[in-house]
Protein backbone atom coordinates (compact mmCIF):
# COMPACT_ATOMS: atom_id res chain seq x y z
CA UNK A 1 0.00 0.00 0.00
CA UNK A 2 3.23 2.13 0.52
CA UNK A 3 4.07 1.84 -2.44
CA UNK A 4 0.90 2.46 -4.61
CA UNK A 5 0.39 5.73 -2.55
CA UNK A 6 4.51 6.56 -3.06
CA UNK A 7 3.42 6.62 -6.63
CA UNK A 8 -0.38 8.68 -6.58
CA UNK A 9 1.60 11.23 -4.89
CA UNK A 10 4.43 11.25 -7.40
CA UNK A 11 1.79 11.46 -10.40
CA UNK A 12 0.29 14.15 -8.33
CA UNK A 13 3.48 16.30 -8.28
CA UNK A 14 4.11 15.17 -11.67
CA UNK A 15 0.26 16.76 -12.17
CA UNK A 16 1.05 19.88 -10.66
CA UNK A 17 4.81 20.66 -12.57
CA UNK A 18 2.55 19.94 -15.64
CA UNK A 19 0.11 22.59 -14.94
CA UNK A 20 2.57 25.00 -13.35
CA UNK A 21 4.03 25.36 -16.70
CA UNK A 22 0.85 25.92 -18.52
CA UNK A 23 -0.12 28.90 -15.83
CA UNK A 24 3.25 30.12 -16.72
CA UNK A 25 3.31 29.91 -20.59
CA UNK A 26 -0.41 30.44 -21.27
CA UNK A 27 0.01 33.67 -18.99
CA UNK A 28 2.27 34.86 -22.15
CA UNK A 29 -0.11 34.31 -24.42
CA UNK A 30 -3.31 35.25 -22.54
CA UNK A 31 -1.33 38.38 -21.41
CA UNK A 32 0.13 39.11 -24.82
CA UNK A 33 3.49 39.33 -23.09
CA UNK A 34 6.82 38.93 -25.48
CA UNK A 35 9.18 38.11 -22.85
CA UNK A 36 9.08 37.94 -18.81
CA UNK A 37 10.75 40.08 -16.87
CA UNK A 38 13.78 38.70 -15.11
CA UNK A 39 15.35 36.74 -17.97
CA UNK A 40 16.05 33.23 -16.06
CA UNK A 41 12.10 33.08 -15.93
CA UNK A 42 11.73 33.71 -19.18
CA UNK A 43 14.41 31.00 -20.30
CA UNK A 44 12.54 28.81 -18.02
CA UNK A 45 8.90 29.68 -19.38
CA UNK A 46 10.52 29.88 -22.90
CA UNK A 47 11.70 25.68 -21.96
CA UNK A 48 8.68 24.91 -20.17
CA UNK A 49 6.65 25.84 -23.82
CA UNK A 50 4.85 22.61 -25.67
CA UNK A 51 6.89 20.55 -22.79
CA UNK A 52 4.71 21.35 -19.59
CA UNK A 53 1.80 20.38 -22.21
CA UNK A 54 3.73 17.09 -23.24
CA UNK A 55 4.15 16.11 -19.25
CA UNK A 56 0.25 16.77 -18.81
CA UNK A 57 -0.27 14.24 -22.28
CA UNK A 58 2.25 11.61 -20.58
CA UNK A 59 0.64 11.80 -17.42
CA UNK A 60 -2.72 10.98 -18.68
CA UNK A 61 -1.17 7.92 -20.62
CA UNK A 62 0.36 6.78 -17.54
CA UNK A 63 -2.65 7.42 -15.33
CA UNK A 64 -5.29 5.09 -17.57
CA UNK A 65 -2.99 1.91 -17.30
CA UNK A 66 -2.65 2.23 -13.67
CA UNK A 67 -6.30 2.72 -13.13
CA UNK A 68 -6.98 0.04 -15.37
CA UNK A 69 -3.93 -2.17 -13.46
CA UNK A 70 -5.78 -1.50 -10.43
CA UNK A 71 -9.42 -2.51 -11.50
CA UNK A 72 -10.31 -6.82 -10.86
CA UNK A 73 -11.15 -8.57 -14.62
CA UNK A 74 -15.11 -8.14 -14.28
CA UNK A 75 -14.79 -4.08 -13.51
CA UNK A 76 -12.37 -3.54 -16.23
CA UNK A 77 -14.89 -3.08 -19.14
CA UNK A 78 -16.70 -1.06 -16.81
CA UNK A 79 -13.61 0.83 -16.37
CA UNK A 80 -13.16 1.27 -20.20
CA UNK A 81 -16.75 2.51 -20.37
CA UNK A 82 -15.91 5.53 -18.08
CA UNK A 83 -13.12 6.44 -19.87
CA UNK A 84 -15.18 6.83 -23.05
CA UNK A 85 -17.34 8.69 -21.58
CA UNK A 86 -14.76 11.32 -19.73
CA UNK A 87 -13.24 11.45 -23.23
CA UNK A 88 -16.56 12.68 -24.46
CA UNK A 89 -17.02 15.05 -21.50
CA UNK A 90 -13.49 16.37 -21.85
CA UNK A 91 -14.14 16.90 -25.71
CA UNK A 92 -17.21 19.38 -24.41
CA UNK A 93 -15.36 21.37 -22.20
CA UNK A 94 -12.54 21.66 -24.50
CA UNK A 95 -14.86 22.63 -27.47
CA UNK A 96 -16.27 25.47 -25.02
CA UNK A 97 -13.44 26.44 -24.11
CA UNK A 98 -12.00 26.93 -27.75
CA UNK A 99 -14.73 29.94 -27.80
CA UNK A 100 -11.92 32.23 -25.17
CA UNK A 101 -8.71 30.09 -26.14
CA UNK A 102 -7.77 28.27 -29.36
CA UNK A 103 -4.61 26.78 -27.49
CA UNK A 104 -6.84 24.74 -25.81
CA UNK A 105 -5.51 20.90 -25.06
CA UNK A 106 -8.61 19.69 -23.68
CA UNK A 107 -10.27 18.50 -27.32
CA UNK A 108 -7.56 17.05 -28.76
CA UNK A 109 -6.88 14.89 -25.41
CA UNK A 110 -10.33 13.87 -26.61
CA UNK A 111 -8.61 11.54 -29.39
CA UNK A 112 -5.64 10.27 -27.51
CA UNK A 113 -7.67 9.13 -24.51
CA UNK A 114 -9.62 7.08 -27.06
CA UNK A 115 -6.99 5.73 -29.02
CA UNK A 116 -5.27 4.62 -25.34
CA UNK A 117 -8.17 3.19 -24.54
CA UNK A 118 -8.20 0.59 -27.16
CA UNK A 119 -4.70 0.33 -26.68
CA UNK A 120 -5.30 -1.11 -23.04
CA UNK A 121 -5.28 -5.13 -23.40
CA UNK A 122 -2.37 -4.90 -25.93
CA UNK A 123 1.30 -6.26 -25.08
CA UNK A 124 3.87 -3.76 -24.52
CA UNK A 125 5.90 -5.12 -27.20
CA UNK A 126 2.52 -3.87 -29.19
CA UNK A 127 3.17 -0.75 -27.68
CA UNK A 128 6.34 -0.15 -28.39
CA UNK A 129 6.31 -1.21 -32.16
CA UNK A 130 3.45 1.15 -32.51
CA UNK A 131 5.07 3.78 -31.00
CA UNK A 132 7.89 3.30 -33.05
CA UNK A 133 5.80 3.19 -36.42
CA UNK A 134 3.54 6.39 -35.10
CA UNK A 135 6.99 8.09 -34.51
CA UNK A 136 8.45 8.01 -37.83
CA UNK A 137 5.51 9.18 -39.62
CA UNK A 138 5.36 11.91 -36.99
CA UNK A 139 8.66 13.26 -38.10
CA UNK A 140 7.47 13.59 -41.52
CA UNK A 141 4.37 14.77 -40.77
CA UNK A 142 6.44 17.42 -38.28
CA UNK A 143 9.01 18.28 -40.87
CA UNK A 144 5.76 19.31 -43.27
CA UNK A 145 4.22 21.57 -41.24
CA UNK A 146 7.04 23.38 -39.90
CA UNK A 147 8.02 24.02 -43.40
CA UNK A 148 5.02 25.44 -43.89
CA UNK A 149 5.46 27.47 -40.79
CA UNK A 150 8.73 29.11 -41.47
CA UNK A 151 7.38 30.30 -45.25
CA UNK A 152 7.54 26.77 -46.94
CA UNK A 153 4.34 26.09 -49.21
CA UNK A 154 2.97 22.75 -49.53
CA UNK A 155 0.16 21.96 -47.17
CA UNK A 156 -2.10 24.59 -48.95
CA UNK A 157 -1.75 23.67 -51.89
CA UNK A 158 -2.81 19.71 -51.29
CA UNK A 159 -5.68 20.19 -48.69
CA UNK A 160 -8.52 22.38 -49.06
CA UNK A 161 -10.62 23.86 -46.38
CA UNK A 162 -13.43 22.11 -46.27
CA UNK A 163 -14.58 19.21 -43.70
CA UNK A 164 -11.98 16.55 -45.21
CA UNK A 165 -9.47 20.02 -44.75
CA UNK A 166 -10.70 20.33 -40.97
CA UNK A 167 -10.25 16.61 -40.26
CA UNK A 168 -6.52 16.19 -41.75
CA UNK A 169 -5.61 19.29 -39.68
CA UNK A 170 -6.87 18.28 -36.31
CA UNK A 171 -5.69 14.60 -36.77
CA UNK A 172 -2.36 16.13 -38.34
CA UNK A 173 -1.32 19.87 -39.51
CA UNK A 174 -2.79 21.77 -36.61
CA UNK A 175 0.27 24.02 -35.17
CA UNK A 176 -0.93 22.76 -31.15
CA UNK A 177 -1.44 19.63 -30.61
CA UNK A 178 -2.60 17.49 -33.65
CA UNK A 179 -2.76 13.55 -32.91
CA UNK A 180 0.26 13.24 -34.82
CA UNK A 181 2.97 13.67 -32.93
CA UNK A 182 0.88 14.21 -29.70
CA UNK A 183 -0.45 10.71 -29.04
CA UNK A 184 3.24 9.57 -29.23
CA UNK A 185 3.86 11.32 -25.71
CA UNK A 186 0.50 9.63 -24.82
CA UNK A 187 1.66 6.27 -25.51
CA UNK A 188 5.35 6.78 -23.92
CA UNK A 189 2.87 7.83 -20.71
CA UNK A 190 1.51 4.51 -21.28
CA UNK A 191 4.71 2.67 -21.29
CA UNK A 192 5.82 4.56 -18.46
CA UNK A 193 2.62 3.41 -16.80
CA UNK A 194 3.25 -0.20 -17.70
CA UNK A 195 6.82 -0.12 -16.16
CA UNK A 196 5.44 0.47 -12.64
CA UNK A 197 4.46 -3.35 -12.89
CA UNK A 198 8.27 -4.58 -12.84
CA UNK A 199 9.52 -5.20 -9.58
CA UNK A 200 13.46 -4.27 -10.81
CA UNK A 201 14.34 -1.06 -8.74
CA UNK A 202 16.45 0.02 -10.95
CA UNK A 203 13.75 1.04 -13.67
CA UNK A 204 13.56 4.35 -12.89
CA UNK A 205 17.02 5.19 -12.41
CA UNK A 206 17.65 3.70 -15.94
CA UNK A 207 14.99 6.04 -17.45
CA UNK A 208 15.90 8.97 -15.83
CA UNK A 209 19.89 8.47 -17.07
CA UNK A 210 18.94 7.55 -20.36
CA UNK A 211 16.35 10.40 -20.84
CA UNK A 212 18.37 13.06 -19.49
CA UNK A 213 21.56 12.69 -21.55
CA UNK A 214 19.28 12.47 -24.35
CA UNK A 215 17.05 16.10 -23.31
CA UNK A 216 20.51 18.36 -23.04
CA UNK A 217 21.56 16.22 -26.37
CA UNK A 218 19.13 17.06 -28.14
CA UNK A 219 18.98 20.47 -27.26
CA UNK A 220 22.75 21.05 -27.41
CA UNK A 221 22.33 20.27 -30.90
CA UNK A 222 19.37 22.21 -32.28
CA UNK A 223 20.97 25.07 -30.76
CA UNK A 224 24.28 24.59 -32.74
CA UNK A 225 21.94 24.22 -35.88
CA UNK A 226 20.75 27.30 -35.47
CA UNK A 227 24.03 29.53 -33.78
CA UNK A 228 25.08 31.77 -36.28
CA UNK A 229 28.55 31.22 -35.54
CA UNK A 230 28.43 27.15 -36.17
CA UNK A 231 25.80 26.34 -38.66
CA UNK A 232 26.01 29.70 -40.33
CA UNK A 233 29.14 29.96 -41.90
CA UNK A 234 27.65 26.86 -44.17
CA UNK A 235 24.05 27.23 -44.54
CA UNK A 236 21.58 29.95 -44.78
CA UNK A 237 20.20 29.25 -40.99
CA UNK A 238 16.67 30.90 -42.09
CA UNK A 239 15.95 28.71 -45.23
CA UNK A 240 12.21 27.28 -44.07
CA UNK A 241 13.98 23.77 -44.57
CA UNK A 242 16.63 24.04 -42.33
CA UNK A 243 14.54 25.26 -39.34
CA UNK A 244 12.30 22.49 -40.22
CA UNK A 245 14.66 19.86 -39.35
CA UNK A 246 16.75 22.14 -36.82
CA UNK A 247 14.40 23.52 -34.39
CA UNK A 248 13.61 22.36 -31.19
CA UNK A 249 9.89 24.16 -30.96
CA UNK A 250 6.42 22.91 -29.59
CA UNK A 251 4.56 25.33 -32.07
CA UNK A 252 4.57 23.72 -34.30
CA UNK A 253 6.41 20.71 -33.31
CA UNK A 254 9.15 20.11 -34.98
CA UNK A 255 11.17 16.41 -35.76
CA UNK A 256 13.93 17.24 -32.77
CA UNK A 257 11.05 18.41 -30.53
CA UNK A 258 9.27 15.42 -30.13
CA UNK A 259 12.43 13.67 -29.02
CA UNK A 260 13.32 16.65 -26.88
CA UNK A 261 10.07 16.83 -25.01
CA UNK A 262 9.37 13.46 -24.70
CA UNK A 263 12.88 12.60 -22.93
CA UNK A 264 12.32 15.49 -20.39
CA UNK A 265 8.77 14.75 -19.55
CA UNK A 266 10.39 10.93 -19.00
CA UNK A 267 12.85 12.72 -16.89
CA UNK A 268 10.26 14.45 -14.53
CA UNK A 269 8.47 11.46 -14.42
CA UNK A 270 11.31 8.86 -13.20
CA UNK A 271 12.93 11.93 -10.37
CA UNK A 272 9.78 12.17 -9.02
CA UNK A 273 9.01 8.77 -9.14
CA UNK A 274 12.47 8.08 -7.21
CA UNK A 275 12.16 10.73 -4.53
CA UNK A 276 8.79 9.60 -3.52
CA UNK A 277 10.27 6.45 -3.10
CA UNK A 278 12.33 7.76 0.03
CA UNK A 279 9.26 9.23 2.01
CA UNK A 280 6.11 8.05 3.43
CA UNK A 281 3.60 8.68 1.84
CA UNK A 282 2.52 11.10 4.44
CA UNK A 283 5.63 12.97 4.39
CA UNK A 284 5.23 12.84 0.37
CA UNK A 285 1.92 14.61 0.40
CA UNK A 286 2.57 19.07 0.25
CA UNK A 287 0.69 21.77 -1.19
CA UNK A 288 2.49 20.67 -4.52
CA UNK A 289 0.84 17.32 -4.21
CA UNK A 290 -2.44 18.94 -3.59
CA UNK A 291 -2.39 20.98 -6.28
CA UNK A 292 -1.68 18.53 -8.92
CA UNK A 293 -4.88 16.49 -7.55
CA UNK A 294 -6.68 19.68 -9.27
CA UNK A 295 -4.80 19.90 -12.43
CA UNK A 296 -8.20 19.72 -14.44
CA UNK A 297 -9.90 22.28 -12.63
CA UNK A 298 -6.45 24.65 -12.53
CA UNK A 299 -6.03 24.29 -16.14
CA UNK A 300 -9.57 25.31 -17.00
CA UNK A 301 -9.69 27.85 -14.29
CA UNK A 302 -6.11 29.85 -14.78
CA UNK A 303 -7.31 30.47 -19.00
CA UNK A 304 -11.30 31.77 -17.70
CA UNK A 305 -10.06 33.99 -15.11
CA UNK A 306 -6.60 34.67 -16.63
CA UNK A 307 -8.60 36.30 -19.66
CA UNK A 308 -11.28 38.38 -17.14
CA UNK A 309 -8.00 39.47 -15.51
CA UNK A 310 -6.52 40.86 -18.38
CA UNK A 311 -10.16 42.31 -19.58
CA UNK A 312 -10.11 44.20 -16.09
CA UNK A 313 -6.71 45.42 -15.56
CA UNK A 314 -5.46 46.08 -19.21
CA UNK A 315 -8.43 48.77 -19.36
CA UNK A 316 -8.82 50.98 -21.73
CA UNK A 317 -6.37 49.35 -24.27
CA UNK A 318 -6.17 46.02 -23.20
CA UNK A 319 -2.43 46.42 -22.40
CA UNK A 320 -0.96 44.31 -19.65
CA UNK A 321 2.79 44.90 -18.55
CA UNK A 322 5.45 42.65 -17.29
CA UNK A 323 4.70 42.82 -13.35
CA UNK A 324 0.97 42.57 -13.97
CA UNK A 325 1.40 39.13 -15.66
CA UNK A 326 3.91 38.07 -13.07
CA UNK A 327 1.58 39.28 -10.23
CA UNK A 328 -1.14 36.70 -12.08
CA UNK A 329 0.41 34.03 -12.34
CA UNK A 330 2.26 33.79 -9.00
CA UNK A 331 -0.76 35.14 -7.44
CA UNK A 332 -3.06 32.11 -8.96
CA UNK A 333 -0.26 29.76 -7.85
CA UNK A 334 -0.61 30.52 -4.46
CA UNK A 335 -4.20 30.83 -3.86
CA UNK A 336 -4.46 27.78 -6.08
CA UNK A 337 -2.18 25.66 -3.33
CA UNK A 338 -3.89 27.47 -0.35
CA UNK A 339 -7.46 25.96 -1.79
CA UNK A 340 -5.84 22.63 -3.18
CA UNK A 341 -4.79 22.12 0.58
CA UNK A 342 -7.74 23.02 2.23
CA UNK A 343 -10.16 21.09 -0.53
CA UNK A 344 -8.29 17.73 -0.48
CA UNK A 345 -8.65 17.49 3.77
CA UNK A 346 -12.69 17.11 2.81
CA UNK A 347 -12.30 15.33 -1.20
CA UNK A 348 -10.30 13.00 -2.92
CA UNK A 349 -11.19 15.08 -6.62
CA UNK A 350 -11.12 18.73 -7.35
CA UNK A 351 -14.63 20.41 -7.92
CA UNK A 352 -14.52 19.88 -12.03
CA UNK A 353 -12.81 16.66 -11.47
CA UNK A 354 -16.14 15.83 -9.21
CA UNK A 355 -18.22 16.86 -12.26
CA UNK A 356 -16.69 15.04 -14.52
CA UNK A 357 -16.85 12.00 -12.67
CA UNK A 358 -20.24 12.52 -12.04
CA UNK A 359 -21.49 13.27 -15.83
CA UNK A 360 -19.20 10.09 -16.57
CA UNK A 361 -21.19 7.61 -14.02
CA UNK A 362 -24.68 9.31 -15.32
CA UNK A 363 -24.00 8.47 -18.80
CA UNK A 364 -23.27 4.67 -18.01
CA UNK A 365 -26.32 4.98 -15.88
CA UNK A 366 -28.70 5.85 -18.75
CA UNK A 367 -26.68 3.54 -21.29
CA UNK A 368 -27.21 0.58 -18.47
CA UNK A 369 -30.90 1.34 -18.42
CA UNK A 370 -31.44 1.43 -22.28
CA UNK A 371 -29.20 -1.58 -22.62
CA UNK A 372 -31.39 -3.75 -19.67
CA UNK A 373 -34.72 -1.92 -20.74
CA UNK A 374 -34.62 -1.38 -24.79
CA UNK A 375 -37.73 0.49 -26.15
CA UNK A 376 -39.31 -2.10 -27.69
CA UNK A 377 -40.00 -3.68 -23.94
CA UNK A 378 -40.50 -0.64 -22.48
CA UNK A 379 -43.09 -0.01 -25.51
CA UNK A 380 -44.67 -3.62 -24.98
CA UNK A 381 -43.44 -4.41 -28.72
Amino acid sequence: MAGTSNRIVAYDHARALAVLGMIFVNTYKIMDINRFKPWWLDTLVRLATGRAAVLFVMLAGGGIVLAYDRACDNEKPLVRGRMIARASWLWLFGMLLTMVWNADILHFYTAYLLFGVLLLDRRTARLKKLLAIIAAVSMIVCALVTYDYEGGQILEEVFDSGLSGLVVDYFFFSTFYPVFPWFCFFLLGMLIGRLERSPEKMRFHLVFAASSICFVGIELFSALLNAETVAGRWVDIDLPLWRAFSLSEAFPAGPLFVFSAGASGLAAISLLRLLSERKSPRESFSPLAAFGRLSLTFYIAHILIGHVYRRWIGKPHAIVSNGQALLFSTGFILAGMVFAVVWTRHFKRGPLEMVLDALSRLFLKRRDASLRHPPEALSGG
